[in-house]
């Protein structure tokens, strides 16, 4: 039986490489795809915001730079 990954796993090219990691109060999922690389990223209780990015280098940078510009007083 295959384990369910959930319906984010429909975006990406291989749903085996899917990363998670936890910036701050944010849920953050992301893994390459057949043209890039694509995150969901949410707070607990939230909708996800979708970031793509053509690599993951700059993926991770727009993720970081989200999350900032969400902080309070930051803006």
């Amino acid at each position: 039986m295959t384990p369910h990954l959930g319906l984010t796993s429909h975006a990406f090219h291989d749903p085996g490489l899917i990363e998670e990691i936890q910036l701050l109060d944010h849920r953050i999922r992301f893994g390459p795809t057949h043209t890039g690389w694509v995150s969901f990223v949410a707070r607990q209780g939230q909708s996800p915001a979708i970031v793509l990015a053509p690599d993951r280098e700059t993926l991770l940078a727009q993720l970081h730079k989200l999350v900032e510009q969400q902080i309070p007083g930051r803006r």
